[in-house]
């Protein structure tokens, strides 16, 4: 499966910033046609356009920028006759706040932390995503002591966030009891990440060259607190499967079929519950053996289940990680290397909701021009389509199950 991931605009040529996989690079324009999102994809930060459905019956609902259901600033239009969804166009321009633009002549260090303001849930894969990138055009390679560090604060990053998507599709069933646990495992760890790790939100903890150490004693009681959580939500979650009204409002609700990744080209949970995954995982030498989560529906059950069921794998991966972690000798970072030239990079990080991509041209030490690629900007693109034939009463299980971001996708 390849996904077409970005245009890039450099030296005055248009390149396709493509990923199959093991590959992920620049081809040239003329593939273009093999993608059948290119047009909107090429346009991205366009505002809403009408669908063209009229009918007497037929009318605009306008829901947002700020409506309850609506947990950041967008606006959806909804072409409905009262009840049923028959067009859905999403404007997420309201959070766009010009992250690319104002990267461009930044230092590394300063770019690195815009990169962790676009989305806080995402901020330490957008770290990893950026370095990496500067890593590449700089010619650096990590040492294997640093990059289990990344694997992780990754799997970290991962386990905080599907608790919170679970908690997300729990108060949109009325789960109050169920939801209120979730948000409390949720804030435990995200106080874990205070406590031992000095960042809510794991910022501040990866550079280029270099992920922030902590001693083996810290990793050994993060660990034992972080298992008391998955065994908390296991609990609480099996219990949930009990409950018919809970499953029956998310199966069969906001179905995807794999169409539809052709025309969107997203990826993440949204793909897994297809039973297809891109996840870079697979291609790492660091997560050696990887499996990833797959079910078959596409609905918003599968896509729920397929996290629930990461939560567990990423813990197993940070007891391994920590485990080699023990084994391995730490490794002062090299020193970063100097070029007059421009040099470009990309670099990938696979984030709760699916895979962060940067890419970068640097000159002197300087950002010179930078491309995001996130994956809040194709579920965005995903849920319209999830959303069409849906009843208002599904809006909230559909778009919730995505655990897409604005501030994400609108950069």
């Amino acid at each position: 499966m390849k996904r077409l991931l970005g245009i890039i605009y450099s030296d005055n040529t248009e390149k396709l910033l493509v990923s199959s996989g093991t590959f992920t690079g620049l081809v040239d324009i003329s593939q273009k046609r093999d993608f059948k999102y290119y047009d909107w994809l090429k346009d991205r930060d366009s505002i809403y356009v009408d669908s063209n459905i009229t009918s007497e019956e037929v009318f605009d609902f306008r829901l947002g920028p700020l409506a309850g259901a609506n947990q950041e600033c967008a606006t959806y239009h909804i072409k409905t006759y009262g009840e049923r969804m028959l067009a859905v166009n999403i404007d997420q321009t309201y959070k766009s706040r010009q992250i690319e633009s104002l990267m461009i002549g930044k230092s590394f260090d300063e770019a690195i932390s815009l990169a962790e303001s676009i989305c806080s849930n995402f901020a330490f894969s957008h770290s990893v995503a950026f370095t990496q990138a500067i890593e590449e055009a700089l010619g650096i390679e990590l040492s294997d002591y640093s990059k289990l560090l990344r694997v992780i604060f990754l799997e970290i990053e991962r386990i905080y966030n599907h608790i919170y998507v679970i908690a997300k599709l729990s108060i949109s069933a009325a789960q109050k009891v169920y939801s209120s646990h979730l948000l409390y495992l949720f804030e435990r760890c995200l106080s874990l990440n205070s406590k031992y790790f000095n960042s809510t939100f794991l910022k501040r903890l990866k550079k280029v060259g270099d992920v922030k150490d902590f001693s083996k004693e810290v990793f050994q009681s993060y660990l034992e607190e972080l298992k008391r959580i998955v065994n908390e939500f296991n609990k609480i979650y099996n219990f949930s499967l009990e409950s018919r009204n809970y499953l029956d409002r998310l199966h069969n609700t906001g179905i995807l079929t794999i169409e539809d990744f052709y025309n969107t080209g997203f990826d993440g949970p949204a793909l897994k519950a297809m039973n297809y995954s891109l996840d870079i995982r697979e291609f790492s030498k660091t997560t050696r053996n990887f499996k990833p989560i797959l079910e078959e529906e596409g609905d918003s059950l599968a896509r729920m289940i397929v996290r629930a069921k990461e939560i567990n794998q990423s813990l197993s991966i940070i007891e391994e990680t920590v485990e080699t972690l023990q084994k391995t000798q730490p490794e002062k970072p090299k020193p970063l290397k100097t070029s007059q030239k421009k040099d470009s990079g990309i670099g990938q990080s696979e984030s709760a909701s699916g895979t962060i991509t940067y890419y970068v041209e640097i000159e002197e030490g300087k950002i010179k021009y930078v491309y995001i690629s996130t994956p809040s900007m194709f579920l965005i693109r995903a849920i319209q389509k999830a959303l069409v034939g849906q009843i208002f009463t599904d809006f909230t299980f559909t778009v919730d199950s995505f655990g897409a971001f604005f501030c994400d996708c609108a950069r």
